[in-house]
């Protein structure tokens, strides 16, 4: 069980969070600049917040009223950064190693993980003679292999493709599963949040806005859409069925129809999320990649949001419906757009994640589209 309330500030940014997690997956889920890399550094010990405590079983590891504060290699947590951080001069099976305490038994555990994740014949191999996934999976493997009380994943699949996610999605399931470590999980991506979470933790602006269990999002009646919680991405309802041209597949939901990548194979009630950031502004000036051609709208900004180096814009279509998006600060200042101004956008149909009703997977209830 782990226990975690603090504050704590980075020049002008403050993050206050509070949550509990038991033995399952929780989910860091925000835009970028939410807090959520910055929760994790403070978990682990790489930051000192100003105030709170952090509780895991029944060991104390952040106690401002107690003046307690274990150093990272005191506390027993597990951290995969985004960057897997392997140590390029070690072999596979040195980097998984590391961590370990000296003694006969640290090779063979070294070997015993490797197996686990499926790497066996790669132990002598540098990481920049392994493949994106193998990395992946040396990192993992280099962060139980210590026996953790928790492990944390920033970004854990972030330079990964689609069969690769889902691969290393299922293994960390199987993983948890087996050793019931309690595992925080930091993405802003809908189908590792809905694939892998079984608590959601939302944060936005620094803030905990809402905690709750990944059935949630699927609920409807008095408590309203789990979705509308996150405050973040495009999320419709509706139905995905073959294309009239019989290539590809489509979704219809009430007044959007788009035309989807490699998503699914089978038609059926469904829901689609589209990312801010997958949004695509289109230049008057300039040609349409074709990749764009199959769902461009237009629409009039309704608000700007500026964040750093990333502008926020809610463009509403015709239609009513209010769209999320995501840019850099420089191509909205090409585009000179202001509250009222038109503008043509696409949603390439390979940026959008979709799930047919009756999908499901171990320990996961399906949506309930009732």
């Amino acid at each position: 069980m782990l226990h975690a309330e603090f504050t704590c500030s980075i020049g002008d940014f403050f993050l206050e969070t509070s949550f509990n997690l038991g033995a399952e997956t929780g989910v860091l889920f925000g835009p970028s600049g939410a807090g959520k890399s910055m929760t994790l550094r403070v978990l682990s010990g790489l930051k000192t917040p100003s105030d709170g405590e952090i509780v895991l079983g029944e060991r104390i590891l952040f106690s401002k009223a107690k003046k307690i504060n274990l150093p990272p290699r005191d506390r027993r947590i597990g951290l995969l950064f985004q960057g897997l951080a392997l140590f390029p001069h070690m072999t596979a099976l040195q980097n998984v190693a590391y961590p370990l305490p000296s003694g006969r038994e640290k090779r063979k555990k070294a070997e015993e993980w490797l197996k686990r994740m499926k790497l066996e014949g790669l132990e002598d191999r540098l990481p920049s003679q392994l493949s994106g996934g193998q990395r992946q999976r040396v990192a993992l493997a280099r962060a139980l292999a210590a026996e953790p009380e928790l492990l944390l994943l920033d970004e854990p699949f972030s330079a990964l493709d689609g069969p690769l996610r889902r691969s290393l999605r299922r293994e960390l399931r199987r993983l948890q599963h087996e050793t019931g470590i309690p595992m925080i999980c930091v993405t802003h991506q809908a189908e590792d949040l809905c694939s892998l979470g079984s608590k959601v933790i939302v944060l936005k602006n620094g803030r905990t806005l809402d905690t709750f269990p990944i059935e949630r999002l699927w609920e409807k009646g008095s408590r309203g859409e789990a979705w509308n919680a996150l405050g973040w991405g495009n999320l419709f309802r509706g139905t995905i069925a073959r294309c009239g041209d019989g290539a590809g597949f489509c979704f219809t939901g009430r007044n959007v129809r788009l035309a989807l990548g490699n998503c699914t194979n089978m038609p059926g009630e469904g829901v689609v999320f589209i990312s801010p950031d997958t949004i695509r502004l289109l230049y008057p000036s300039l040609p349409i990649d074709p990749e764009l051609q199959p769902n461009i709208f237009s629409g009039a900004v309704q608000e700007t949001v500026l964040s750093g180096n990333t502008v926020r814009i809610y463009l509403e279509t015709d239609d009513g419906i209010v769209w999320q998006s995501e840019h850099p600060a420089e191509s909205y200042r090409e585009l000179r757009l202001e509250p009222g101004s038109r503008v043509r956008f696409s949603v390439p149909p390979s940026g959008i994640e979709c799930w047919i009703r009756g999908e499901a997977r171990e320990g996961y209830s399906p949506p309930n589209f009732a």
